[in-house]
């Protein structure tokens, strides 16, 4: 018999547990943060199950028992096939509580990615969103049941823990099959019993925890999960962590961790080596995982999960090749051949067609189908009256100097101001869109100011037939439609803006610039 106070987690091999002496310990396969585990054999159903143990030496703490049977208690009402499953629970006769799970054959990511260091981005999507379909079980809550089963109540379940490690890989004839593992220290909200001394301790790895946890907040939400998730997925991409601490992680203390998490900037995915190609829409998603404060996060796994498909989308999309005068002519007619970015909603509570379309996801051997839903609208006619000039100035002051480099990526796959606006929304979070919104105004409200005084003059019936006359001479009749169609939408612009307007319709660098310098010089 074991020595309960004793570290001696071998010691069990061999040993039978559980009602009827069921299942019999023949390996240590691990150790969890709260327990070690074991490959055992059920007896009864001549199978193998995987069994974990409380640690020896957290068995006499009270508050750490209570927390090992509250592990058990969540594991086994999340029911998902993206969860481990928790199928029997019980008590040795020395007092030591244990739970049986399935038996997983296959490995972890961790092991895979020390094997690989680096994944495929189709991959990389499809590991990470199973992983979301897991999570938002969690994150929507489960039904609990408590004083044996009298009293129930739903809550909400956040894993705190996520990593590599304890995502699991399982290969299947349908394709890779991910498990989550280790809700050991998963926090559940509103829970009671969470307020104990253990509270103000941090539980976590803090190689991925968010900044909050590290900073002990008590209402910890599923975006902390979310942002354990941008840093695994960043690994998974690039094979290393985004902050530049280096590939040996090992060497890398805690504190560094900490810091890092709470003050040091992300470095850009497309920094990074072999990475220089990279989907900016794919990198916005995983940066975005990565912010500081939780109201800058997806709001939801669910939001995450079609943001990769629909990035992966983009992504995988072969390379446009340069608009013609054709092109231009199909637009006037409903038929432009350019297809814009896909938006990246990140407010999306439910799935429909963009445009007819739908966005189709492999996945292993099978392929599902999943209707992406259109930017929510938010992109006001105050926003629209810009010119290109006016919009870099604004994003350039919201998100910094990588402003241009985006707006090119946008502007390069989109076909009206419109389009391209609402592509670099995707890329800013609720409170930046309104800043955004506010900025404009403000340089709109400074433009009128101008008009007024006599710094700039209203468009007079010469002004509007030379713009016709310069326009017509690049991209033909439709010179005279698109000048109208500016003008009944914003009647008050002024000349600088409608030349603006006009120039950003010209697919040739050389003759944008041109046609502008013509008439605003």
């Amino acid at each position: 018999m074991p020595d309960p106070f004793v570290n001696q987690s071998d010691a069990w091999i061999g040993r039978t547990i559980g009602d009827r002496q069921r299942y019999r310990l023949d390996r240590r396969v691990g150790a969890g943060g709260m327990g070690d585990v074991f490959l055992a054999m059920d007896t009864l159903l001549g199978q193998q199950v995987a069994l974990k143990l409380l640690k020896d030496t957290l068995v006499t703490s009270l508050d750490l028992k209570k927390r090992f049977e509250r592990e058990v208690a969540v594991s086994a009402a999340l029911k998902s096939d993206h969860i481990v499953e928790v199928s029997d629970y019980g008590v040795t006769a020395e007092g030591f509580p244990f739970y049986v799970m399935e038996y997983l054959r296959g490995q972890s990511l961790g092991q895979l990615l020390r094997q690989q260091r680096q994944l495929s981005i189709e991959r990389t999507v499809n590991i990470i969103t199973q992983v979301c379909d897991g999570l938002s079980l969690a994150h929507e809550g489960v039904t609990l049941w408590r004083e044996k089963a009298t009293v129930k109540e739903h809550i909400q379940v956040v894993h705190r823990d996520l990593k590599p490690d304890n995502i699991f890989l399982v290969p299947t004839t349908l394709g890779e099959l991910v498990k989550i593992l280790d809700f050991g220290i998963a926090k559940i909200r509103e829970d009671r019993v969470e307020y104990t001394q253990l509270t103000n301790m941090f539980l976590g790895t803090f190689h991925y925890a968010a900044p909050e946890q590290i900073e002990v907040e008590k209402d910890i939400d599923g975006r902390a999960d979310i942002y354990s998730l941008g840093i695994i997925l960043y690994e998974m991409l690039s094979g290393t962590d985004p902050f530049g601490l280096g590939l040996n992680t090992r060497s890398i203390n805690q504190m560094s961790w900490a810091l890092a998490h709470t003050s040091k900037p992300v470095k850009p995915l497309r920094s990074q080596p072999s990475l220089s190609n990279l989907s900016p829409v794919l990198e916005a998603v995983v940066l975005r995982c990565l912010n500081k404060a939780p109201s800058d996060r997806f709001a939801s796994v669910n939001d995450l999960k079609i943001a990769l498909q629909v990035a992966t989308t983009v992504e995988t999309e072969t390379v446009l090749p340069p608009r013609t005068q054709h092109d231009i002519e199909d637009k006037t007619t409903n038929k432009t051949t350019i297809r814009p970015l896909t938006p990246l909603s990140p407010i999306v509570t439910k799935s429909t067609n963009i445009n007819n379309s739908t966005v189709i996801r492999p996945m292993g051997d099978r392929t599902i189908e999943r209707p992406i839903e259109p930017v929510a609208p938010g992109v006001t006619d105050t926003i629209l009256s810009l010119g290109q000039d006016s919009l870099l100035e604004i994003i350039t002051e919201i998100i910094g100097p990588i402003a241009s480099t985006l707006i090119e990526e946008i502007a390069a796959q989109t076909s009206s101001t419109k389009e391209l606006v609402e592509n670099l929304f995707l890329y800013l979070s609720t409170s930046q869109q309104i800043e955004f919104e506010k900025k404009a105004r403000g340089l709109l409200q400074k433009s009128g100011t101008q008009t007024r005084t006599g710094q700039t003059q209203a468009i007079d019936a010469n002004f509007l037939q030379q713009c016709e006359e310069y326009l017509a001479e690049i991209i033909g009749p439709i010179a005279s439609s698109l000048i109208q169609e500016v003008m009944e939408t914003y009647p008050q612009i002024s000349p600088a803006d409608l030349v603006n307007m006009l120039a950003e319709k010209i697919p040739n660098a050389k003759q944008s610039k041109k046609f502008s310098r013509q008439l605003i010089g």
